[in-house]
C-alpha cells in the first residue's frame, strides 16, 4: 500500500492548484480548476501528473443525479451516480477499461475505490481541514487511470457533501 495526501483545497481558484503529495511531501501531481463547455460551470478538473492530463467533470443536464465525464488519453468514460444509494450516501458506478468501477462512502464517511468489486484505494477525508489522505494499492496507484480518478474523485465527493448540505437545509425550512 502507498499513501499520498492532498492538500488543503480551502483557497483553491482558477488560478491556483492543489498538490498531490508522497509519503514524503514531494509533489507527484496538481490538481486545477478547469473548463469544458459540455459540463457544469466550475465543475470540471484536470490532474496532471508527468506530463499526462486527465479530466474529471459533471455533465451538463442534471436534475438529481450527476453524470461524471472522465478523460484520459483521448478516451472518454461515463461515471453516474448511483440513483439508489446517492440519496443516502456518496456513490457513483461506471465502466473503464472493461472495469466495473465503484467508488462509494462507507460508514466512516471515507470512499472506497472499487475495481471489479475489489477496493483498490481508501481516502480519508480530514474532517478539520478540505484535506485528505489516500491510501491505495501499489499497483493501482501507478495505473493513470486509478491515481488519477482517486484524486479526481475527491473533489467530485466535496461537490457532493455542498449540494447534500444545501439541500438538507431546504427541507428543512419547508419542514418547519
Amino acid at each position: 500500500m502507498v499513501t499520498f495526501k492532498i492538500k488543503d483545497v480551502l483557497f483553491f481558484n482558477e488560478k491556483k492548484n492543489v498538490n498531490v503529495l508522497d509519503s514524503e511531501d514531494r509533489i507527484i501531481a496538481k490538481v486545477m480548476k478547469a473548463s469544458n463547455s459540455e459540463n457544469e460551470n466550475g465543475k470540471t478538473f484536470v490532474l496532471e501528473r508527468n506530463g499526462e492530463q486527465t479530466v474529471l467533470g459533471i455533465k451538463k443536464g442534471r436534475l438529481i443525479f450527476a453524470d461524471y465525464r472522465f478523460l484520459i488519453n483521448g478516451e472518454e468514460y461515463i461515471l453516474k451516480d448511483n440513483k439508489i444509494n446517492s440519496l443516502l450516501y456518496f456513490c457513483v458506478d461506471g465502466m473503464a477499461l472493461g472495469k466495473k468501477l465503484r467508488i462509494e462512502e462507507n460508514w466512516n464517511k471515507e470512499i472506497e475505490v472499487k475495481v471489479d468489486g475489489q477496493k483498490v484505494a481508501l481516502i480519508k477525508p480530514n474532517t478539520s481541514s478540505l484535506e485528505a489522505t489516500v491510501v491505495m494499492e501499489e499497483e493501482a496507484s501507478r495505473q493513470v487511470l486509478l491515481f488519477s480518478l482517486t484524486c479526481l474523485i475527491y473533489f467530485m465527493f466535496m461537490i457532493y457533501k455542498n449540494e447534500s448540505k444545501i439541500i438538507e437545509s431546504i427541507i428543512d425550512e419547508v419542514g418547519e
